[in-house]
């Protein structure tokens, strides 16, 4: 892993050519389609980087696009739950401790309290560090899901401020997004 998260770094040392720190989204809907020739269209790119952005800054730092390339080498697009486990597995073990577990649910805005989600997981875990392989997590998601809808697709959309007059206006310059679970009221910033 040590080697593909130096491929992850070169690219974003190469596309962060200002040396700000960062890379926007036009950037890094560049290097996906372009350099590492992924097919995703912008709205799957926004709703990955929604859940990749950890300081919801709307840009993506050197650990987010390596976050960001990982979710893209091992999720599978058409399946909201790949996508959700890979984004929670921040450390690339390939399994998800409780605090992962929380982190993406607090991303998702679902009602759940940390020592309910570190309770699920103590009872809920099936490797010997305590942790949720892919198959236990996709059953919690399941259940989580089923809770508040029928069908899980990811949705982004946009967060329009109000002008002074009251009519909405959108600013090209920074337009904040929200991604939900589609026809829930599961949501995240």
């Amino acid at each position: 892993m040590q080697f593909v998260l130096q491929k992850y770094e070169q690219i974003f040392k190469h596309l962060d050519q200002d040396n700000k720190g960062f890379i926007d989204m036009d950037q890094l809907f560049y290097a996906v389609t372009r350099i590492l020739k992924i097919d995703m269209d912008r709205t799957t790119l926004e709703v990955m980087m929604n859940l990749t952005d950890d300081n919801n800054d709307g840009v993506t730092q050197e650990n987010e696009f390596c976050h960001f390339i990982y979710i893209c080498e091992n999720a599978d697009f058409k399946d909201t739950k790949s996508i959700l486990f890979y984004a929670a597995d921040d450390d690339y073990s390939g399994t998800i401790d409780k605090f992962e577990l929380l982190k993406i649910i607090k991303k998702l805005h679902i009602n759940m309290n940390a020592e309910d989600v570190f309770n699920m997981v103590k009872a809920l875990a099936d490797n010997d560090d305590q942790s949720l392989s892919y198959n236990m997590f996709l059953q919690v998601m399941d259940n989580l899901i089923k809770m508040h809808s029928k069908k899980p697709e990811l949705e982004v959309v946009q967060n329009e401020p109000s002008s002074p007059s009251g009519s909405n206006v959108v600013k090209k310059s920074k337009v904040n997004h929200i991604v939900r679970l589609k026809n829930q009221s599961v949501s995240f910033i």
